[in-house]
């Protein structure tokens, strides 16, 4: 850790945007610029918190695996013989050869190096000419496995054994988003970014619409326009964002159906989602970088929309619509990433539009603070 980097992470530095909403700033610049900040982060914040690596509906079938890529660990999902799905380490216990790549079915996995041989739960079933190796067990050897839970469909992972269980505290979001029936959908890939900026420019960008007012004024904000959305209270590691509809704004609604509002929600540090009546748009981020990482965006919709034939325009029709919103958002976040690397830029004041962003911003700096 540098000089700069515990100077930043002393009490005073982020004293502003601890701050009660109305007098709260932005992070500072070198919270998103940083490298030793991104390293600490990914010790402190990152390799601590619950992480998705994918939903159930991605691997339906016994021996379905889909790898992931995750703070630099080389993972793969494989829906095991028991039908429960599990992540494991997909690294060779040999030699350190990747035993697994893209997506498939298979009945095991082979590492393509020397043939070890692993059993979709894990163990080592085969080792060719080991039997000299002095106490060679194959019981030690198997793929680690990470820990996982399931959360209204999706599979997240957590590196840190002892970390709090993620149902108990998301209990309030899914009561929330239950009309949804986000357990049922079914994903769809839409599109996949290399985005070469600090992950928190993307999520921050998501969290409030605030900027609809600019850079989609002419898409979102004739339908959700920036100044009835709000935020409700909570005490999870999650944010709600909800968008009143221009023709419903929120003064006129008390029971909000499936489209008003529309919702955006993120589970705390990069899980992002925005369901609606017929679909959900999920945004899976993969860090590799204080200034990069790997964006894929799925839409996911319900099986009967799915494996109907006379929908199948629909379904890409909504997908375009997701890239173009995207598309938009690039430009932001691209000229956000100028400005935070220039000498002349420090932290900003939030608007009371961009409450999701100070609540993550306590969350985050609770969790890179502790001792």
């Amino acid at each position: 850790m540098t000089s700069m980097d515990r100077e930043f992470l002393a009490p005073e530095s982020l004293e502003s945007a601890r701050s009660a909403l109305a007098k709260a700033t932005t992070l500072p610049a070198n919270a998103f610029t940083s490298p030793g900040l991104y390293e600490i982060e990914t010790e402190r914040v990152l390799a601590s918190s619950w992480l998705c690596a994918g939903r159930l509906d991605q691997v339906p079938n016994v021996g379905d695996y889909r790898c992931v890529d995750l703070l630099g660990d080389k993972l793969v999902m494989v829906r095991s013989q028991d039908e429960i799905v599990r992540v494991f380490s997909r690294v060779c216990r040999h030699r350190a050869a990747e035993v697994a790549c893209g997506h498939g079915n298979t009945k095991s996995f082979q590492c393509p190096y020397h043939a070890w041989t692993y059993s979709l739960d894990g163990s080592l079933r085969g080792a060719p000419f080991m039997e000299q190796t002095a106490n060679f067990d194959r019981r030690d050897f198997g793929l680690p496995e990470i820990r996982t839970e399931v959360w209204e469909g999706w599979v997240f992972v957590n590196f840190d054994r002892e970390a709090e269980a993620l149902g108990p505290q998301l209990a309030p979001l899914s009561q929330l988003l239950a009309p949804y029936r986000l357990s049922e959908m079914v994903a769809v890939e839409t599109a996949t970014y290399e985005s070469p900026f600090n992950w928190k420019v993307l999520t921050d960008n998501f969290m409030e619409a605030y900027h609809h007012i600019a850079i989609h004024r002419d898409t979102l904000e004739p339908i959700y326009p920036a100044k009835e959305s709000y935020t409700p209270e909570n005490e999870g590691p999650y944010s709600v964002l909800m968008m009143p509809t221009a023709s419903k704004p929120r003064s006129q609604s008390r029971d909000f159906g499936f489209t008003d509002p529309l919702i955006a929600a993120t589970v705390f540090p990069f899980h992002l989602f925005a369901p609606n009546e017929d679909s959900l748009t999920w945004y899976q981020i993969q860090p590799e970088r204080h200034d990069h990482f790997k964006l894929r965006i799925y839409s996911c919709f319900p099986p009967e929309m799915i494996e109907d034939p006379d929908r199948a325009s629909e379904i890409e029709g909504m997908q375009e619509v997701v890239r173009v919103i995207h598309h938009q958002d690039i430009e932001a976040c691209e000229t956000v990433w100028a400005g935070l690397n220039s000498r002349s830029f420090d932290v900003g004041p939030l608007c009371s539009l961009e409450e999701p962003i100070w609540q993550f911003n306590q969350w985050w700096i609770e969790k890179m603070t502790r001792s």
